[in-house]
């Protein structure tokens, strides 16, 4: 049984990798709920067959975690973007007497 426990991690690990990869952040919270799960029906301490799993485990996190990193960066570039074009279409309306739109309501500009 525990055995399948570790292998589930690297599994889960897997589609975490892919969901990430593809953008599909929506379908994280669901993947995050099964692993807390998987966790907490983990032994206190891992068997030493254990240790090739928890290595894969590891490495798929770091490379979810770095592939979130980028797509927080290219949200937040992508934000800025819109921020600034927000930012210059309005001083365009000002030189055609349309009055001056409301500020957006999430603080982008």
């Amino acid at each position: 049984m525990s055995a399948q426990l570790f292998a589930a991690l690297v599994a889960l690990g897997r589609e975490e990798h892919g969901l990430v990869t593809d953008g599909r952040w929506d379908d994280l919270a669901d993947l995050n709920e099964r692993r807390s799960r998987v966790l907490a029906a983990l032994p206190a301490s891992a068997p030493p067959e254990a240790l090739q799993d928890l290595r894969e485990a590891a490495r798929l996190q770091a490379l979810s975690a770095a592939a979130l990193r980028q797509g927080l960066a290219e949200t937040g570039a992508e934000l800025r973007q819109v921020g600034t074009s927000r930012t210059a279409a309005s001083g365009y309306a000002a030189g055609t007497g349309m009055p001056a739109p409301r500020p957006a309501f999430n603080g982008v500009g």
